[in-house]
């Protein structure tokens, strides 16, 4: 397990090293007054979630002596083991246990697995973003040195986005848009979109209103028809990102009272928290039994949160 980490917050990530992460110490890979362009050189340092810090994910290609990295956020939750992507990364071309979207075929060889964020665009966007909180691929130093080049070279279009084609959401600046443009423009045909229902699982709707009408209502995707992730079954989801949701140390106890998947999200995520503290002979007292907090929430809001304790 690694750790990429700003100097600017080594101080906050100490905790990390006695849970058994090695902590990697990382600048920014580029230098944003580098950077060519001056739309994107003017504005990335200051958009999406991090800025031009979330560029640190990018690192993860540089982990060469593994076959595969896994980067997730955070506010990730696996619920079920991944083998069936390392699998087919690794040369397995049965591929029959992976849930894709829209059931295209995949490539011979899988440079990466990614969901998309389709809650962030309006009906027919023709290039959603990659959700950025989930990505499954090969480490490869010339992937890694080639979106330092499109960064520096900076062709990040005022409303357009990367190639004036990639962007229009949150995070298109970032790694959102940097690599919906990586592989669906520069790499095309060697990654895979899973399905996000299953994978990086947020509860999204797939609804949104059609540009130009009132009240009309279409498929995100552009498609005529489309699954509605609220309606998956928790033994079907392999991986969970708290965005919707909210995160669990939030205590989104009115939210989870409203969306029934969510609720069944943060039932896991204190049912982990609370096996992971018995095991370190951790316990909470007087927990009701009903109680999808197990104890850990007394309220609304992150005040009312129990903190881990991180011996």
């Amino acid at each position: 397990m690694f750790l990429f980490v700003h100097p600017s917050a080594l101080e906050c990530s100490k905790p990390f090293e006695k849970l058994g992460y090695e902590v990697l110490v990382k600048e920014v890979p580029i230098n944003v007054s580098e950077i060519e362009g001056t739309f994107l050189r003017e504005h990335v340092y200051k958009s999406g979630c991090c800025g031009d810090k979330e560029f640190l994910k990018l690192y993860a290609y540089t982990l060469m002596d593994f076959p595969i990295v896994v980067h997730l956020d955070l506010d990730s939750l696996i619920l079920q083991p991944l083998d069936e992507l390392f699998d087919a990364m690794l040369g397995d071309e049965s591929h029959s246990e992976i849930s894709v979207m829209y059931n295209n075929e995949m490539p011979r060889n899988i440079e990466a697995f990614f969901s998309k964020d389709y809650n962030m665009i309006n009906p027919g966007h023709k290039h959603p973003g990659v959700q950025g909180g989930f990505l499954v691929i090969k480490p490869n130093m010339e992937y890694f040195e080639e979106y330092k080049s499109i960064i520096l070279k900076g062709d990040f279009r005022s409303g357009g986005g990367w190639d004036g084609k990639y962007g229009g959401y949150f995070g298109a600046q970032q790694i959102q848009g940097l690599c919906s443009y990586f592989f669906g423009a520069r790499h095309s045909g060697t990654a895979v979109e899973l399905n996000r229902c299953i994978y990086n699982a947020m509860n999204d709707g797939p609804y949104g209103k059609k540009r130009g009408t009132k009240n009309e209502m279409a498929c995100r995707d552009g498609k005529k028809t489309c699954e509605d992730c609220r309606d998956t079954k928790i033994e079907l989801v392999k991986s969970v990102h708290f965005t919707l949701c909210q995160k669990p140390w939030t205590c989104p106890v009115a939210l989870t009272d409203k969306l029934p998947l969510c609720k069944e999200f943060h039932k896991k995520w204190f049912q982990i928290r609370k096996s992971w503290d018995g095991e370190r002979g951790i316990t909470m007292e007087n927990v009701k039994k009903n109680d999808i907090f197990q104890g850990y929430c007394n309220g609304q809001g992150e005040r009312n949160y129990k903190s881990v304790t991180i011996v």
